[in-house]
């Protein structure tokens, strides 16, 4: 059965400049098993992610945005 939970990630450095940057995020971020919405807003720097935690932790979205130099806190 699955556990969908929602996530908030904040991007620190201020590392989402622009409409582009909100659409990387959410794309890599929706590649990932479970994943059933994502939002991105660069002027408040926050990833809103609605995810089943049992087929892909929190923790694997961070380090997928981390990979591609959006660290989170």
């Amino acid at each position: 059965m699955a556990k969908i939970e929602q996530v908030e990630l904040m991007v620190q450095d201020r590392a989402m400049h622009c409409a582009g940057c909100e659409s990387r995020v959410e794309t890599i971020a929706k590649r990932l098993p479970g994943v059933v919405k994502v939002k991105a807003d660069h002027k408040t720097q926050k990833v809103t992610i609605t995810l089943d935690i049992e087929r892909t932790p929190a923790v694997e979205v961070r380090q997928k945005l981390e990979l591609a130099g959006y660290r989170t806190a």
